[in-house]
């Protein structure tokens, strides 16, 4: 039956009910809603970094295409510069405009340009040389010498005295699709421009260029036609016409722009080359910049989703932790409202205020079952007296002979009555005791949860130090982003300067080439003028040749500086992540002061009401041992009774009616103590 009615106590509080229940959502809470909100929000800023990142990536691309086709275009610009300002290419070029016979032979000037083509080296061998009223006069590729007067570039250098890039046009001589650089030649005087020296350059080279740089980008000339492309080479029947894009008519050198293409939406960055007046674009869909953006993210949301499943078992141990010393307690009362004393096992070894509750639950239990143990004895004996004075009292009813002896016997009952009168009082003072011990353990209880508060405080004061150093963090990752900041800057700086280097290196080279032809010239009185130009042509290789390396070291150099601001940026964010996180937990930290608050006054009210108890029984107590001293008098008051027969039946049936009275009672004191049981019932 005890058992029962223990399980059925322990089973009326349903599961949504349960402080385990609430306990464990209250943790996984305070766990999972920053937590999610941190997914989210990391989420946002990596998918819209990563698209950042990769349209950065994409202008980088662009401007890196952009950078080499103008280098391409400078190298044809600076050799025929290089010839076209040479004194004997003009001394050359007046004499021809006039007819008269130049001083230079033919077969030189022939040589000197063959010279550029193989200086220049990209498989293109048609340099030109043409007067000012577009007969020319040299082709080193050997085709047939017409007049171009009516080229457009030809117009353009001749009317403008600058450098004439044509656009896409087809070679009549070789059947390609080429563009052709045209450089115009000034008189000595430097007041007209005598003539052109151009040179052309196969279309096909740019795909190759291109398709070694970029996946995705292409070359549009000034009209808007399509030179090259990364991913296939054009024919000479084909035309892409991209004279709509937005770039054809911005008037900015670069841009992005976002377009719906026949493969789907996507961004393109271009930059205008300035020489030649050629658009270099660099091309990537939306789907493919969104897609590494989002596995990017998904990542994080996946890691998320793996710590609040952490987080939910640590809360569920917690909560468990917490709640088997409460149920264990609450299993041991409901025992003790049973009737039975069942002291609780497995938790009086705990450190914490979990442990002390359990041990002071034992220690009551183990209280209580002595002062009912005694109960039961004292009830027991008051069985045993009432019987014996209800066989007196009848026994004198019967026998008037024994009226004094009957006194006698009444008289003592009655010290026996006082004997256990004072038997109770003691027992009271015992309950007195217990309730000592129960104000010993909350005062215990509260200087525990005292000492649990200054650790609190002191756990507060250590996270506002944590988030005051993860701002000095943030602060010190700032000025490494602006160190890098100013490395890269140095850096390019320093690719400019390298350029300079290889125009000189350039210039150099066809100086030497100028003084060999020249040397050539001298016969044997120019060797040794011949050994030195060579020489000066080794240098400028070398000078070359050192200037390519230092670009590709400081190439490096600028991309592990982009990585190294990209990886402090990162670490940046994670600081401020951090900096909410524990700004959070501070927060949490001061509620749990609060609570402590309120669970030290609620100690305090304890402590007042077992005062309360204590002063109480004292005066129990007090009742007891006085009831006692009236039972003492009455015994002896009694053994002096004996006035007459009438008085004596009359007090002889009063007191057979008392011990009846006293016989049931005794019964009821049997019958209710008998609802504590022993250990072993």
């Amino acid at each position: 039956m005890g058992k029962e009615s223990s399980t059925r106590s322990a089973n009326t509080i349903s599961f949504k009910d349960s402080i385990k229940t609430k306990l464990i959502l209250l943790m996984a809470l305070l766990v999972a809603v920053p937590l999610i909100i941190a997914i989210l929000v990391s989420y946002n800023s990596s998918t819209r970094k990563d698209k950042e990142d990769a349209l950065k990536l994409l202008s980088a691309n662009a401007k890196i295409i952009e950078t080499k086709f103008s280098e391409v275009m400078n190298e044809n610009i600076s050799a025929l510069e290089t010839f076209a300002t040479s004194p004997s290419t003009v001394n050359y070029m007046q004499k021809a405009e006039i007819g008269e016979e130049p001083s230079i032979p033919g077969v030189v000037m022939l040589a000197h340009m063959n010279r550029i083509n193989d200086i220049i080296n990209d498989g293109n061998n048609s340099t030109i040389l043409t007067l000012a009223s577009g007969n020319q006069l040299f082709r080193t590729d050997g085709s047939e010498l017409t007049n171009i007067s009516d080229r457009d570039y030809f117009q353009k250098a001749i009317s403008t005295g600058q450098v004439a890039v044509s656009d896409v046009v087809i070679s009549k001589s070789n059947n390609i699709r080429i563009t052709i650089v045209c450089v115009p030649i000034y008189s000595q005087d430097g007041s007209r421009v005598i003539g052109t020296i151009q040179r052309s350059f196969d279309l096909n080279n740019l795909h190759e260029f291109l398709a070694e740089n970029i996946d995705d980008g292409y070359i549009v000339d000034t009209t808007g036609m399509m030179a090259a492309h990364s991913q296939f080479e054009i024919a000479l029947d084909e035309e892409y016409d991209m004279s709509a894009y937005e770039f054809m008519t911005s008037t900015e050198s670069s841009g992005l722009i976002f377009r719906e293409l026949d493969t789907g939406l996507t961004y393109i960055s271009w930059l205008r080359e300035p020489q030649s007046g050629y658009v270099v674009a660099a091309a990537q869909k939306y789907s493919d910049i969104m897609s590494s953006a989002i596995k990017s993210a998904m990542t994080i949301v996946i890691i998320g989703i793996i710590l609040l499943i952490i987080s939910v078992a640590i809360s569920l141990v917690v909560a468990t932790s917490f709640t088997k010393p409460i149920i264990a307690v609450n299993s041991s009362i409901s025992q003790l409202a049973d009737g039975r004393f069942k002291k609780i096992e497995g938790f009086a070894t705990r450190k914490d205020e979990f442990g002390e509750i359990v041990r002071s639950t034992n220690s009551v239990i183990d209280r209580l079952g002595n002062i009912v143990t005694s109960i039961k004895n004292s009830a027991a004996t008051v069985t045993t007296s009432s019987e014996d004075l209800a066989d007196m009292a009848n026994q004198i009813a019967a026998t008037t002979d024994t009226v004094a002896n009957a006194v006698q016997e009444i008289a003592t009952g009655a010290v026996q009555q006082a004997e256990e009168i004072q038997e109770a009082a003691e027992n009271v003072g015992k309950i007195t005791d217990a309730v000592v011990g129960v104000q010993n353990s909350t005062d215990n209880m509260e200087s525990l949860a005292g000492r649990m508060k200054l650790a609190s405080e002191s756990s507060s004061k250590s996270l506002e130090n944590l988030q005051d150093s993860s701002s000095d963090m943030t602060e010190r990752i700032e000025e490494i982003a602006r160190t890098i900041s100013a490395t890269q800057d140095a850096v390019s700086n320093i690719n400019e300067r390298v350029e300079g280097i290889s125009g000189i290196a350039a210039q150099t080279n066809l100086l030497s080439l100028n003084a060999s032809i020249e040397a050539a010239r001298a016969g044997e009185a120019g060797k040794g003028f011949a050994v030195v130009a060579e020489e000066i042509r080794k240098l400028a290789d070398e000078s070359d040749a050192m200037a390519q390396g230092i670009r590709e070291e400081m190439d490096a150099l600028l991309k592990e500086a982009e990585a190294a601001v990209a990886a402090a940026n990162l670490v940046k964010q994670g600081n401020l992540e951090q900096q909410d996180a524990i700004g959070g937990t501070l927060q949490s930290v001061n509620g749990m002061l609060e609570d402590i608050d309120g669970t030290v006054n609620g100690v305090r009210d304890i402590a007042g009401g077992a005062n309360t108890c204590v002063t109480s029984n004292e005066v129990v107590s007090d009742a007891m041992s006085s009831l006692s001293a009236i039972s003492q008098e009455n015994a002896a008051s009694s053994q002096t009774t004996g006035a007459s027969v009438e008085e004596l039946s009359a007090t002889v049936s009063s007191l057979a009616a008392s011990a009846d009275d006293l016989k049931d009672i005794a019964a009821k004191l049997h019958d209710e103590i008998s609802f504590f049981k022993d250990d072993t019932e």
